[in-house]
C-alpha cells in the first residue's frame, strides 16, 4: 500500500515545505507573540486542524468543486480576507492591552487567549482556498496508483504532513509566545507596539490573500 521511495521523498518535501516561512508560520508567530506561549502552540494546533480539513477535502474530491465553480473559490478567499482584516482591526483597537495579560484572571479568562488563537488559526487556514488546491496538487505526486487504495494513501500522506507541520510549528509558536510575553511585561508601551505590529501583519496577510488568485 505504501511506496517507500515516494514516501521518503514526501517526508523530505514536507519538511522543506513546513520549515520555509509562509503565511501560516507568520500567523502562528504573530498570535503567539501577542497572546503568549500556550496561544502560540494553540495557533500551531489550529493550523494543523485546518490542514486536516483540507486533507479530508482533497481525499473525498470536494476540491473539484473549486475548479468547476470559481465563485466558490472567490467566496472562500474574500471571506478569509475579511476575517484577517477583522483580526487586524480588533488587535489595533486593543492598544496597550495584551490578550495574554491574565495573571489575575479567572480560569475561563486564562483559557480564552488559547482558544481564541486556536480558532483564529483554524478559520484562517480553512478559509484559504489555496491550501485546498495545493493539497490536491501536492499529495497525489507521492501516491502510487499501481498500489491501489488511493484515498487511503492520500489520507496517510495528509496525516504525516499534519504531524510534521505541528512538530515544527508548535515549538516555533511557543518560542514566539515566550519572547512576546517578556516584551509585554516590560511596559504598556511595549504591549501597544506588539499589538500594532500584529495588526499590521494581519492586514498584510489579508492583502496577500486578496492580491493572489
Amino acid at each position: 500500500m505504501i511506496d517507500w521511495h515516494l514516501f521518503g521523498a514526501f517526508v523530505v518535501a514536507a519538511l522543506i515545505l513546513v520549515i520555509v516561512p509562509g503565511p501560516d508560520m507568520i500567523l502562528i508567530v504573530t498570535l503567539g507573540s501577542r497572546r503568549g506561549p500556550k496561544a502560540g502552540v494553540a495557533a500551531a494546533a489550529g493550523v494543523a486542524a485546518g490542514l486536516t480539513v483540507h486533507m479530508v477535502i482533497a481525499v473525498v474530491g470536494l476540491a473539484a468543486v473549486l475548479h468547476r465553480f470559481p465563485a466558490v473559490y472567490e467566496v472562500l478567499r474574500w471571506t478569509g480576507v475579511g476575517y484577517l482584516l477583522y483580526l487586524a482591526w480588533s488587535t489595533w483597537r486593543a492598544g496597550g492591552t495584551a490578550a495574554g495579560e491574565v495573571a489575575h484572571a479567572e480560569p475561563a479568562q486564562v483559557n480564552r487567549p488559547v482558544l481564541s488563537a486556536f480558532r483564529s488559526a483554524t478559520i484562517t487556514n480553512v478559509l484559504n482556498p489555496k491550501v485546498i488546491l495545493f493539497n490536491v496538487a501536492f499529495l497525489p505526486q507521492f501516491a502510487n496508483p499501481e498500489l491501489g487504495y488511493m484515498p487511503l494513501q492520500l489520507a496517510l500522506l495528509g496525516a504525516v504532513l499534519v504531524i510534521i507541520d505541528f512538530a515544527i510549528d508548535g515549538p516555533i509558536g511557543y518560542f514566539a509566545g515566550t519572547l512576546g510575553e517578556r516584551i509585554r511585561t516590560a511596559s504598556q508601551t511595549s504591549t501597544r507596539r506588539v499589538n500594532r505590529v500584529a495588526a499590521a501583519i494581519f492586514a498584510g496577510l489579508a492583502g496577500w490573500l486578496a492580491a493572489t488568485s
